[in-house]
């Protein structure tokens, strides 16, 4: 298994908006992995209760939209979102991401300080 550096993604609340649809209370940063990973290991730490979800951009452009990723769940072949619950930190998420480079990290509800959470890509 190859691993990538850990990388933060600060959900800053005071920076400028990046793209159409942009909640800075909510999305992190976006973080610039050296290639596209297949997983992904999120350090999510203490935030104001919400879900914690997974974006992916296809390019490197601030600007540029992310999407939620998704997984087929086995039971019905419907989709959901990865995602989480978090409040009190010291959670971590692995997600399939089949292949992404470019990645946000994105909660539920608007967090009332700046958060920091660590992404670590990983491919076989």
């Amino acid at each position: 298994m190859i691993y990538s550096e850990r990388q933060s993604a600060l959900v800053d609340i005071d920076r400028a908006t990046e793209f159409v649809g942009d909640d800075v209370d909510q999305y992190s940063s976006l973080i610039k992995f050296d290639k596209p990973y297949e997983k992904f290991v999120i350090e999510i730490p203490t935030i104001d209760n919400s879900t914690v979800t997974f974006y992916a951009q296809q390019n490197d452009v601030i600007s540029t939209v992310p999407l939620p990723l998704h997984y087929r769940q086995a039971s019905d072949n419907a989709t959901a979102l990865w995602a989480t619950t978090a409040g009190t930190g010291g959670l971590r998420m692995v997600i399939d991401a089949g292949l992404a480079q470019f990645v946000r990290i994105r909660t539920g509800s608007n967090q009332t300080a700046d958060r920091t959470f660590y992404v670590t890509g990983l491919r076989s």
